[in-house]
């Protein structure tokens, strides 16, 4: 099985497909806007009943061009953390039209039929005008049918083990709303939740697409394929061409495009998978915007030469910041000898080098915290330079050391212009940064995520934490009380001292 396979080949293929079909042209008058995550709304996902988290541009106007707008998740362990970033990256894949992995078919709450997510974006342009989108769908778990089975044991022939996947992820009633210039409230786009026709209300279907019967079949076919493949109706390629072929001009469409294009090149989330390669020393990933760098750890990679140079320059960024991080450390790509990829063109054999105090050793001798800060640094780079762009980072304390981790946040905070999403379980941050950019979680399902309440700003954040879990002084409770006895018997009996 090609675990260790390199990534960054297939990335930097699709991103040039994908390029072809970004419906971006100066023909459509798409004057691209910075896109902000203001709401999101979690109902039976996971351990999350209902959930509502709003950011700091959603309470209040952030201009164009200015703050960053930060969020940190702090909470017990399955409170809820992870499964906020899952939706985020459930949520990007499905508006960059690409395909939901069954995987996240487990996300949907286990006595429930369908999770929902909902998701409110604002859109703020260069000339000043802004807009305000919303996009929400259902999801459910799907068990596979013996065909479909079949199906992916062939595609996976080559590999050693075959993924045991049972069920898939099937995406329905799916909604997109608009609020702009010209109207008061947010107004209903593209609604899929009609079993009679692919999408309502008729009047959009009509802007989008054109009147008549005969585009309901071709719309119908879409719908259908989307659903079979876990997908999005409204944004996989094949309607989104429908909509540009209808020669479409208008305000709805483009933000289609816009919130298209933003999933596909600003929105980036890093789960957990990528820290389990980093600790067990299973692989090395980068990400960039270009997409993830998957490189093995123990052998050199061969890259093709016409990448090379575009690798080592997102490397050679990387390496500037980690300077500064990790005084005395840089990285680089140790050209060992020159080859042939496997279609026969010039490649290099090359392998990931960290360089410090004048000595060269392979980057896996490096720390796991070290190398969880390598693996992050580039979209860092990108949060804090760029206004348009949203990371999101699952437990991005692990491994790094609390006060760097507190001089990373303070610097976003400070003067970054992205936006930047994290869960933690360390709680330096909680005594550097704003108290407005965090969320904690509870033990109410129903109402999983909130703001602490009555804290003045000289109270330590830190420390009023420690007591509210304690004293339970909030109007949620923030955590399942634990007894240190029981505990401590629970340990004597598993170890059969009674």
């Amino acid at each position: 099985m090609h675990l260790l396979r390199w990534e960054y080949i297939e990335v930097v293929i699709v991103m040039e497909a994908m390029k072809a079909h970004d419906f971006i042209t100066e023909e459509h008058g798409i004057n691209l806007p910075t896109v902000r995550i203001k709401k999101v709304i979690l109902d039976d996902f996971k351990s999350v009943g209902h959930g509502e988290i709003v950011f700091s541009c959603g309470r209040e106007f952030v201009p164009y061009g200015t703050q960053a707008d930060i969020l940190g998740i702090y909470g017990q362990n399955g409170s809820g953390k992870t499964a906020f970033i899952e939706a985020l990256s459930i949520l990007g894949r499905l508006m960059a039209g690409a395909r939901v992995p069954s995987v996240y078919a487990e996300c949907v709450s286990v006595d429930k039929e369908y999770a929902r997510i909902e998701c409110i974006f604002d859109l703020q342009y260069p000339d000043g005008i802004r807009r305000e989108a919303s996009y929400s769908f259902c999801m459910s778990n799907t068990p596979l049918t013996k065909e479909e089975i079949e199906e992916r044991h062939k595609e996976k022939a080559d590999e050693t083990l075959i993924p045991d996947e049972e069920s898939k992820v099937t995406i329905f009633n799916e909604k997109v709303s608009l609020l702009w210039e010209s109207v008061s409230k947010r107004q209903p786009i593209i609604d899929t939740s009609s079993e009679d026709v692919p999408f309502i209300p008729a009047t959009k279907r009509k802007e989008l697409v054109g009147g008549g019967t005969k585009v309901l079949i071709p719309l119908e076919v879409n719908k259908r394929l989307a659903k079979d493949k876990s997908r999005s109706f409204i944004f996989m390629k094949e309607t989104m061409e429908m909509f540009e072929d209808h020669n479409n001009f208008s305000i709805p469409f483009k933000v289609l495009v816009e919130l298209r294009y933003y999933a596909r090149y600003y929105l980036h989330v890093v789960d957990t998978k990528s820290s389990g390669f980093i600790r067990l020393n299973f692989a090395m990933p980068i990400y960039t915007r270009n997409g993830r760098m998957l490189f093995k750890v123990n052998n050199p990679e061969t890259i093709p030469v016409k990448f090379l140079e575009e690798i080592k320059g997102d490397l050679n960024h990387i390496s500037a910041v980690l300077e500064q991080l990790v005084p005395g450390l840089t990285i680089g790509m140790k050209e060992i000898s020159q080859t042939l990829d496997k279609e026969g063109e010039p490649a290099s054999l090359c392998m990931l080098m960290a360089y410090r105090d004048g000595k060269e050793l392979p980057l896996r001798d490096e720390s796991d915290g070290v190398r969880k800060i390598i693996s992050v640094l580039s979209l860092i780079i990108d949060a804090y330079n760029d206004q348009s762009v949203t990371v999101a980072i699952d437990e991005f304390d692990a491994g790094i050391f609390e006060y760097l981790l507190g001089e990373i946040l303070q610097a976003l905070e400070e003067s970054g212009t992205g936006q930047f999403i994290f869960t933690s379980h360390n709680l330096r941050p909680l005594e550097v940064i704003n108290r407005k950019y965090l969320y904690f979680t509870t033990t109410n399902p129903d109402n999983r995520y909130i703001r602490l309440k009555n804290i003045s700003a000289t109270n330590n954040l830190r420390d009023t934490y420690f007591r509210e879990i304690i004293l339970s002084e909030q109007e949620e409770e923030l955590y399942n009380k634990t007894k240190r006895f029981k505990i401590v018997s629970a340990l004597k009996k598993a170890g059969g001292v009674y």
